[in-house]
């Protein structure tokens, strides 16, 4: 990128704050912790999911250019991060992890055998035994009918109904060929199933469409029939349901609908209106539908951001512990027992302070945000003084605040509001654009982002020397200058 006056500007702001440039960055890993989990309060969510989404989502080094999303290769770096993130998730009270793509992301072939050679059978066991090491259940994300069955839905014309990624439910083939997944990956010791349906969407053949005409009944129908093959083979499987794409965004379910989910309520432990968009069941609607099941409710915990593919992971710096703090306590009161709550690179230190503080809020929801997020920051920065403990806890949560308050008026109304936050596109072979500036702010609100980062920026380079934080402070003002030079390069 080319020198321009803009950019400047931007670099003597950056340094009047008290960024540091690349060059300085150094021991950008974090230690393990051997910190045990902390006790639950008299109130906590049982279901504490840390949603590891993808097998190189916690990666420190960014998804590989020219790989289309999402990755499949698992190697010893993948491993290594997601052995790592055990380690904080333990310290910070999840008791799960759910997981895609550790034994067949691309796709299963007809030889299911050939799609987990040695290499990747052994990683997958490391991770596994790395997780019952530390008390933690693995769940295995598994698509339903869809996702991994590409490749033999164009080889088997037996499965094959309208949906090029989603086998025909209507015809016996098709469930064989789940089942025979099901049976080979029971043999890696996983303790669960994230089981997904909905996502690429279904077959809408005459046959499917007659038997299930409506869509709510037709993934009751395949997830039921799966969760029940499941406890056959292990009885004591934790089994999810994510209710994705079973509606439409913004449509909340019929009371037939609800029905449904009652029903299927007493095969599964959870059911997770995940709320990319908008929770399916409003917020008023839930307490009466959660009441009627026969397993627990959940959600992602109300915003997250997606891991981003291609890019740097210091590349942006966004807290939202306020805003998921407060969704926990409130998905608790009205009854809700799950957070499946999504995981990112730990080497960015917002989305550290994110995941500890998503898994010690819901070790006990009768405790403030303030305290928890306090809490937080106390063990990872080590405050000398207890002006920079407050001064610290005020940053994060201005970071949060400059954001979120900072979006447009036009698009506090449109579907790319919380629930999930895309930083950069999955798609393309390079490091794609801002997508969580562009989509969220006008150029002014932008603008107002900018000059509050550098707030920021100051305020933490005044309390930097108080604090024993292992490095994470270098890495907030990295984080920041990229946002800064981001936001910049969006007004040329």
């Amino acid at each position: 990128m080319g020198e321009t006056k803009d950019e400047d500007l931007s670099r003597r702001e950056l340094l009047a704050a008290g960024s540091i440039a690349a060059a300085s960055l150094c021991g950008l890993s974090f230690a393990a912790e051997a910190r045990s989990a902390p006790a639950l309060g008299k109130r906590a969510f049982p279901d504490r999911i840390a949603f590891d989404v993808w097998i190189n989502d916690l990666r420190s080094e960014p998804h590989v250019p020219h790989v289309p999303w999402p990755d499949p290769v698992l190697d010893d770096e993948a491993v290594e991060d997601i052995v790592r993130a055990l380690d904080r998730q333990r310290a910070a009270g999840y008791n799960m992890i759910d997981i895609f793509g550790l034994l067949a992301p691309g796709g299963w072939p007809a030889d299911l055998e050939r799609a987990v050679d040695a290499g990747r059978g052994r990683r997958a066991r490391t991770i596994i035994q790395a997780a019952h090491d530390r008390g933690i259940k693995v769940l295995y994300g598994l698509g339903v009918y869809t996702w991994e069955f590409g490749e033999i839905i164009k080889e088997i014309p037996a499965v094959r109904g309208t949906n090029q990624y989603a086998m025909c439910a209507s015809k016996r083939a098709a469930w064989e060929w789940q089942r025979k997944e099901i049976d080979l990956v029971l043999e890696y010791g996983f303790d669960g199933f994230h089981l997904e349906s909905a996502d690429l969407g279904r077959c809408e053949c005459e046959d499917c469409k007659k038997a299930w005409p409506n869509p709510v009944a037709y993934h009751k129908h395949i997830n039921t029939l799966t969760a029940d093959y499941i406890r056959s083979r292990l009885p004591k499987a934790y089994l999810s349901v994510t209710l994705l794409n079973w509606v439409s965004w913004g449509k909340d379910f019929t009371d037939e609908e609800k029905e449904l989910l009652v029903e299927m309520s007493e095969k599964v432990d959870s059911l997770v209106d995940q709320g990319h968009r908008q929770t399916y069941t409003p917020r008023e609607k839930r307490r009466p539908l959660i009441e009627k099941l026969r397993c627990h409710y959940g959600t992602s915990g109300g915003v997250w951001t997606y891991a981003p593919p291609r890019w740097n992971r210091l590349r942006w710096f966004l807290p939202y512990a306020i805003r998921t703090g407060t969704h926990i306590k409130e998905l608790y009161e009205d009854g809700g027992r799950a957070v499946m709550y999504y995981q990112s690179p730990l080497i960015n230190p917002g989305v550290e302070v994110n995941v500890v503080f998503g898994g010690r809020m819901m070790c006990d929801v009768d405790r403030s945000v303030a305290d928890v997020l306090a809490e937080v920051l106390e063990e990872l920065y080590e405050p000398k003084t207890s002006s920079a403990r407050e001064k610290l806890v005020e940053i994060f949560q201005r970071a949060e605040q400059v954001y979120f308050e900072n979006w447009s008026q036009r698009t506090k109304e449109d579907p790319m509001r919380p629930g999930e936050i895309y930083l950069e596109p999955l798609s393309g072979d390079l490091p794609g654009a801002s997508t969580y500036l562009i989509a969220t702010m006008d150029q002014g609100g932008r603008e107002a982002y900018r000059h509050g980062l550098l707030s920021i920026l100051r305020d933490l380079s005044s309390i930097e020397k108080d604090l024993r934080d292992g490095g994470r402070v270098q890495r907030i003002k990295k984080c920041i200058e990229n946002a800064i030079i981001d936001e910049q390069n969006l007004r040329m």
